[in-house]
């Protein structure tokens, strides 16, 4: 069948766009785990237009102007092919929310418009041309589309992403929506031909309440009244948005925000849609709502401690808290639905309420919280409209397993009660040393007095990972701590060249300005900083930068792009030194350790300058990388593990990429260099890159 065709087409290439877009533009504002908070903001924005135009498009009382209306829309959504990245004259790095989402309207907005809007058409106008067939059921086909919207995100880095460059992926993205179009012209003829058929009757709305065909959902509506109904769609939407972009930010915090990690979380998402749309009868609510009491208490600990999980664990736990929550929020929303009379107003309402969840993250909680509050608000919310849900609903037909729903409703008012208690009381603790807390578009700072062997040391953290130590007392305050100490690979590297009267060195990444240290009188060093607030942390704070001997400037936004655009612009900086450490988190952002991105640094760098790149994580094995980055362009690489102490507790690795030989024949570089931890070589480029090859 030629619907069946449509719907799922569509609905694939609807979400195979989105991780193929999102790591399109990436390397643009600078790598960070929000760039895909704005995409999905885009995204739900855009799917709540084509719902609503499907909406708005069924009110039109002739079944064939709509077919023509739309026809005419997807013929000159061709002029858009292929897809691409639009140029804009210049980005605002600072607070680039607005840049992006101007980019992916004049990238893919027309296409990704109606695309969201074929499924709810198509449902639409089957459910008239089948309205004398008792069993056809077109929230069936929901579920049916959204079993298309998972095979395109799990396909995804498992097969599109490994196998083809991003210009491939863009081509036959944009072959798919072709075939989509003519698939859609085709079928809009046939409904075209069948209303011709049948005298040209004229197409009219059914009364509200006449599809008998859906019992259940009538029975619901009766129960509760529509305005209560609509205004628990929308929560319920909001809510599961809420969980999906928060649970998807904790689990990149430490781990680069590459599409393996944007695609789990929303397959999870789309998969409770599957369950909860396929069949009433797959969600016992009693069952998942235990479910949900665990993960939801899980949820509390893992904001505070889950940095201390390893990757497995945390995605684990994660998808079982999404997984649960999801499927209550989305088990709902089935028992609320509306007959198919008002089918386009409830798809309309659900994708209102994922944009106005999105919008919520994007703006609110990034505005006003200084913390990923809005997670723990999303998994107390989720008891709140249970309890609400189940007791509107204790008269309906839908039964729960003969469970009371007396007793879920108000057991779900005592479970909020106690996680707003618990996290309030484990907050306190968290915050017991903090001094201050900050958020914006690219996370959350925070600074932290912590004693260590009876010193207190102030440390600038970004996520949960520590960028910069630096103890306050006054006697040890400018010796370089932490990843930076002596004898570490970058100290190596800078403190070589103290052989030479000055030094010019630039510096991706600012942390807490440890490096700074370094500099002597006469000496440059230039830092290029995304997060603005770090600089503002690293000056109120530490006293690196001040202290500094040498000339030290900082310049805001993404070294890669400021290297390009200075190269560009002729400004070769011969540097003598060039060090790589623009980690946010544990996640270090792809686009700086491609081929390209190793062209453009030694294109800065003198012929005998030296290449700093520092590689401690948690997560990733980012030794091979490098290692394989360098021999491409026939450098030397030399590898440096420096292991924790008593005094030094963290364990820091570098890796150093050169062809001077004075560097590296040298005594003390030798006596410190450290064997590879394995002979492994890979190669990224800009048009390929995979997580999964350097994941630990």
């Amino acid at each position: 069948m030629l619907y069946l065709f449509i719907i799922f087409l569509s609905a694939f290439l609807l979400f195979q766009v989105q991780p193929l877009i999102a790591k399109l533009i990436l390397p643009l504002f600078g790598g960070g785990a929000a760039i895909w908070t704005a995409c999905l903001l885009f995204f739900q924005a855009f799917l709540l237009l084509g719902y609503l135009y499907a909406h708005v498009l069924s009110k039109c009382k002739s079944l064939t102007t709509q077919v023509s209306i739309h026809s005419v829309a997807l013929l000159a959504s061709l002029l858009f092919m292929p897809i691409g990245l639009k140029e804009l004259v210049e980005f605002d790095q600072t607070a680039p929310l607005s840049d992006i989402l101007k980019l992916l309207v004049l990238s893919i907005g027309a296409p990704y418009f109606l695309l969201s809007s074929t499924g709810p058409l198509v449902q639409k106008w089957l459910s008239h041309v089948y309205a004398a067939k008792p069993d056809f059921t077109p929230y069936k086909l929901y579920s049916l589309s959204n079993i298309g919207s998972l095979l395109a995100l799990v396909s995804y880095p498992f097969i599109f992403e490994p196998l083809f460059s991003l210009p491939n992926q863009l081509t036959y993205w944009s072959a798919g929506y072709i075939v989509l179009v003519g698939s859609l012209i085709v079928f809009c003829v046939q409904l075209f031909k069948l209303v011709s058929a049948s005298s040209n009757e004229v197409y009219a709305e059914k009364p509200i309440g006449s599809n008998v065909s859906d019992k259940d959902s009538n029975d619901n509506h009766q129960v509760i009244g529509f305005k209560l109904d609509w205004l628990l769609w929308l929560a319920l939407s909001a809510i599961g948005v809420v969980l999906l972009v928060s649970i998807t930010n904790a689990m990149t915090q430490n781990i680069p925000p590459v599409p393996f990690l944007w695609i789990l979380p929303l397959s999870l998402y789309l998969l409770t849609f599957i369950i909860s749309f396929h069949s009433p009868k797959w969600y016992v609510r009693w069952y998942w709502y235990v479910l949900f009491i665990l993960s939801s208490f899980a949820g509390l600990l893992m904001f505070f401690i889950g940095s201390q999980f390893d990757i497995l664990s945390q995605v684990f736990i994660y998808s079982g808290i999404l997984l649960s929550a999801c499927m209550i929020c989305h088990g709902e929303l089935v028992k609320l639905k509306p007959s198919t009379d008002r089918l386009t107003l409830f798809y309309l309402n659900m994708s209102l309420g994922g944009f106005l969840g999105s919008a919520f993250v994007a703006f609110v909680a990034q505005r006003f919280f200084t913390q990923f509050l809005e997670f723990p608000i999303a998994l107390v919310a989720v008891f709140l409209l249970l309890g609400c849900c189940t007791y509107l609903l204790r008269n309906s037909t839908v039964k729960d397993n003969n469970k009371s729903p007396i007793l879920i409703a108000s057991s779900c008012g005592v479970f909020a009660v106690m996680l707003v208690v618990g996290f309030v009381s484990l907050n306190q603790q968290f915050k017991e040393n903090t001094v201050e807390l900050s958020r914006n578009f690219y996370g959350i700072l925070s600074v932290k007095d912590v004693e260590v062997n009876g010193v207190v040391e102030r440390r600038l953290i970004d996520g949960t990972t520590s960028h910069g130590t630096q103890s306050l007392n006054a006697e040890l305050a400018d010796i370089p701590m932490s990843y930076y100490r002596k004898d570490s690979g970058v100290a190596l590297a800078l403190q070589h060249l103290f052989l030479t009267p000055q030094v010019n060195v630039g510096l991706i990444g600012l942390g807490a300005g440890t490096l700074a240290t370094y500099g002597r009188r006469g000496d440059n060093y230039t830092f290029y900083e995304l997060n603005p607030n770090v600089e503002r942390m690293a000056r109120q704070y530490f006293t690196y930068i001040d202290n500094s001997k040498a000339n030290v400037e900082v310049i805001i936004g993404d070294g890669r792009v400021t290297l390009q655009k200075e190269l560009d612009n002729g400004d070769a900086n011969a540097f003598d030194v060039l060090v790589v450490d623009a980690f946010s988190g544990d996640s270090v952002p792809a686009h700086l350790l491609t081929v390209e991105a190793f062209d453009l640094y030694f294109s800065h760098l003198k012929a005998s300058g030296v290449l700093a790149i520092h590689v401690s994580n948690s997560h990733l094995d980012l030794t091979a990388l490098v290692k394989g980055l360098a021999a491409n362009r026939d450098y030397s690489a030399l590898y440096f593990k420096t292991e924790a102490t008593d005094t030094e507790v963290t364990q820091t690795e570098w890796v150093i990429v050169t062809n001077n030989q004075s560097f590296i024949r040298n005594t003390k570089v030798k006596r410190l260099q450290s064997e590879w931890p394995n002979d492994n070589e890979l190669v990224w480029t800009d048009n390929y890159s995979n997580l999964l090859s350097v994941l630990k």
